[in-house]
């Protein structure tokens, strides 16, 4: 059963549209809500975001049949696509199929490349794909088109001496240890990274939905963030991963524009979050990070694990329930998977979530 946000739990920067008509599917007719988000960006501090929204779908159409011939497709109508209008560059994936029906509805999963009626998955699987399975197909944003002129239309005047840096890390790590997968920052007119030549472009880096990502704010003044984009209210699933050897840190956006209470994100369901049997032992936990505090390297404020049938914070002790508290649009998370003795297994957490009438 899918699950209503309370239309209370507005967070009062959105700005919500309705786009009508401008995607259609045989006789169905899809509608788009776009919104803006202002983030604040304190100074001297860092920010760990979730980017809210998509980019509008490239194509929307059924599953006709599945193809495995060492790689792994979805085969469509004959001649729907444009031929290569989705392959990757350089090795890295442009964009991505949404399963939005079936056995895996909300799962993103990369593209390697298209024909006019087939698309080559760069990953995933195939498992409980059916024909009619509804699918679409996005760009992904990347630094480029989600900040064209930088961060709060930041430009480095002095690359050395940068105001403003997104900082990108590693999907998943050790316990406590938020990892960079790379460092980046808006200077003569495009994307650079530090560590690369400043005429290297890094324009393409990809921000993986799902995921989190640090605005830092070097400079002595706040600044704001806008994001922008469609609204995503169908199911999102997002990976976690655990290991054998370390309580695993996943590092997740919930790409969703309006605030959502614990009891409501479906975290608890389907076997990915690990329930606490003992308080005095906690095992899988929600880390939020606040997004108003001052300083860089910031610590979680709240750690919440779900015991004796709701969620309780670490702080607060294991006999207050938790369950109204709110993660907000646009806030960074991470899920902390509790290390396990062997076998270690990759699931998917799938929020379902429908935008308020």
């Amino acid at each position: 059963m899918k699950r209503k946000s309370n239309s209370k739990m507005l967070f009062s920067a959105l700005i919500a549209l309705s786009l009508f008509g401008s995607i259609a599917k045989g006789q169905e007719v899809y509608s788009q809500i776009v919104g803006a988000i202002a983030i604040d960006l304190p100074a001297e501090s860092d920010v760990i975001v979730a980017f809210p929204f998509k980019q509008s779908a490239e194509f929307r159409g059924v599953i006709d049949s599945t193809l495995d011939n060492g790689q792994l497709h979805l085969v469509v109508a004959t001649d729907s696509l444009t031929n290569a209008a989705f392959d990757a560059v350089s090795g890295n994936a442009t964009h991505y199929v949404v399963i939005e029906s079936g056995a895996q509805e909300g799962n993103h999963i990369d593209i390697s490349a298209n024909t006019a009626s087939q698309i080559t998955l760069a990953g995933g699987s195939l498992a409980g794909l059916a024909a009619n399975d509804e699918i679409a197909v996005y760009p992904h944003w990347t630094l480029s088109s989600a900040f064209p002129l930088g961060v709060a239309n930041n430009e480095e005047t002095e690359p050395g001496l940068r105001k403003i840096e997104v900082i990108i890390p590693e999907a998943t790590s050790e316990e406590g240890n938020m990892i960079p997968q790379g460092i980046f920052y808006f200077y003569n007119g495009g994307w650079r990274e530090v560590g690369e030549g400043l005429n290297s472009s890094a324009d393409g880096i990809v921000l993986n939905p799902g995921r989190a990502f640090v605005i830092r704010n070097n400079d002595a003044d706040e600044m704001t963030a806008l994001v922008y984009g469609e609204v995503i209210d169908s199911p999102i699933a997002i990976p976690l991963s655990e290991s054998d050897t370390y309580a695993s840190d996943n590092f997740i956006g919930l790409n969703r524009p309006l605030a959502i209470a614990l009891n409501d994100l479906g975290l608890t369901t389907g076997g990915v979050f690990t329930v606490t049997t003992d308080a005095g032992d906690p095992q899988d936990m929600l880390l939020v990070y606040s997004q108003t505090a001052t300083g860089k390297n910031k610590q979680p404020v709240a750690s919440y694990y779900y015991f004796n049938g709701a969620w309780r914070e670490l702080s607060a002790g294991s006999g207050v329930d938790k369950g109204g508290d709110l993660i907000q649009p646009g806030m960074g998370l991470a899920i902390r998977k509790v290390m396990v003795g062997s076998n270690p297994q990759d699931s998917n957490w799938v929020n379902e979530w429908d935008l308020p009438q």
